[in-house]
């Protein structure tokens, strides 16, 4: 069962707010970075109930950036209010996520935001400056099924 983009974030939030700075952009973009690996490891299952959206600023989910607008550039030290709940996630899928964080945990929100923002992305081939468009699963699991075949050849 998909969980809300709220929920995933919460889950960051909660477990890894106080192993370095925890603002909204790398929320968002962490949030955004599972569901597209989500999609790549689990044959297209998705990870949210939402798909990103690729914004002037890069991905987002629309009910997470209402939930982070409050905070500005500001620090977020604890949960989200979430409207819908937070669902309770499976053992596995915080597993999922734990490696995630291992991952990308280290950097800044801005530096993440770049790093996704590159012109071979899935990002980039949504993005229209004429509105804010769905960024495709199908584009997501072949972008990052790519990054994992390239990871798994090079070892």
């Amino acid at each position: 069962m998909p969980y809300n983009p709220t929920t995933i974030a919460n889950y960051f939030i909660d477990k890894y707010a106080g192993r370095g700075k925890m603002t909204p952009m790398k929320v968002i973009q962490l949030t955004y970075l599972a569901y597209g690996w989500y999609l790549a490891i689990n044959n297209k299952k998705r990870l949210t109930d939402e798909s990103p959206i690729a914004w002037d600023f890069g991905p987002c989910f629309s009910s997470l950036f209402f939930s982070l607008k409050a905070y500005g550039k500001l620090e977020i030290k604890r949960k989200l209010p979430n409207l819908i709940g937070n669902s309770r996630i499976a053992s596995d899928d915080k597993h999922f996520l734990d490696q995630i964080w291992n991952i990308y945990g280290r950097f800044e929100g801005s530096y993440l935001c770049r790093m996704i923002q590159r012109k071979d992305t899935a990002l980039k081939k949504a993005y229209s400056k004429e509105g804010n468009l769905v960024i495709s699963d199908a584009d997501l699991y072949e972008y990052y099924k790519n990054k994992m075949q390239t990871a798994q050849s090079s070892n």
